[in-house]
């Protein structure tokens, strides 16, 4: 062992300090002397053994005839795993949510213009909606689910268009 060089932070090999016991080098032992083979082998009988029952029982309800979707084909999600997640969970995604809010606030807006076609509210809605829209295109996935901001006179025709 050595004495640190205080000026360099390094070992000064002229000045040693005195001779200690040398670390044993570490031997390992073979894995076999850890592993109770006889305990092993009885574990993997054991799970063999659990395996088959249960596969016996799996026959006697029926086997795989009873199972749900037998015969059909398999149905292998492609695309967005994310997509497959939320529509299994039955969750619809948010531009599609955001589509449905935008409906109903066109359609909001068309029952204000019947009441009151010159209320400055209309023109209120109608820019949110656009902005709603605006957002939506960002978030759908595809330029098929786009959908064109409305006016006063175009309104109409885009709820028949969005149902």
């Amino acid at each position: 062992m050595f004495k640190r060089n205080k000026t360099a932070g390094r070992p000064d090999p002229s000045e040693r300090l005195e001779p200690g016991p040398e670390p044993r080098a570490h031997i390992p032992l073979p894995a076999d002397l850890f592993v109770d083979h006889d305990a092993a082998v009885a574990g993997q009988a054991q799970l063999k053994h659990w395996l088959d029952e249960a596969y016996e029982e799996f026959e006697k309800r029926g086997g795989p005839q009873s199972l749900p979707g037998y015969g059909k084909p398999l149905v292998i999600p492609t695309g967005d795993v994310m997509n497959t997640i939320l529509k299994n969970a039955g969750i619809p995604h948010p531009w599609v949510l955001l589509r449905q809010t935008i409906l109903e606030a066109m359609e909001d807006t068309v029952r204000l213009m019947d009441r009151k076609p010159d209320d400055a509210e209309i023109d209120r809605q109608l820019a949110d909606i656009n902005r709603r829209i605006v957002q939506m295109n960002v978030e759908a996935p595809s330029l098929t689910l786009h959908r064109r901001k409305v006016t006063r006179d175009t309104i109409r025709e885009q709820i028949e268009k969005w149902r």
